[in-house]
């Protein structure tokens, strides 16, 4: 069985994907990552559902979502998630090639945590992955204890 996952990366472009989880081996070595290739696998991954019931409990601590995606695409991917109180603090990044206007004012009214754009090039690109997962995976997991240490005081 596999260990819980700290990052969820939902891509359905290998090359990108290989990209992103190259860079997330750098910037998040101690971190367990998955990629899935669609929003729908995706959705059964968060909600255990399918051919992920069973999975380790938890959720991650970060999910990088393309935008553009075969079947559901990232945004619809958000809503769903966001519809569900225990996804409200879901760190959900649309990570993508598009700059559109309209895709990321429709992305942060969904509910996205962030929309960041790709870079073109390979060492912008893994310093936006580190400071990423600086910002949604380190800092926000000190969040987490800081909440979960209160709780039990």
């Amino acid at each position: 069985m596999r260990a819980r996952v700290d990052v969820l990366v939902v891509d359905d472009s290998d090359a990108d994907a290989a990209l992103t989880l190259d860079a997330l081996r750098s910037a998040a070595s101690d971190s367990t990552v998955l990629r899935l290739t669609d929003g729908e696998q995706a959705l059964h991954f968060l909600y255990a559902t399918d051919g992920f019931a069973g999975r380790p409990g938890g959720l991650p601590q970060l999910v990088l979502l393309d935008l553009h995606m075969q079947g559901m695409d990232g945004i619809a991917v958000v809503r769903s998630l966001r519809a569900r109180a225990e996804m409200q603090q879901l760190p959900l990044v649309l990570w993508t090639s598009s700059n559109n206007p309209l895709s990321i004012e429709s992305a942060l009214r969904a509910g996205a945590s962030a929309y960041r754009i790709k870079p073109p090039s390979l060492d912008a690109y893994r310093a936006e992955i580190s400071m990423l997962v600086e910002r949604w995976l380190y800092d926000g997991a000190m969040r987490i204890s800081a909440a979960a240490a209160k709780r039990s005081a």
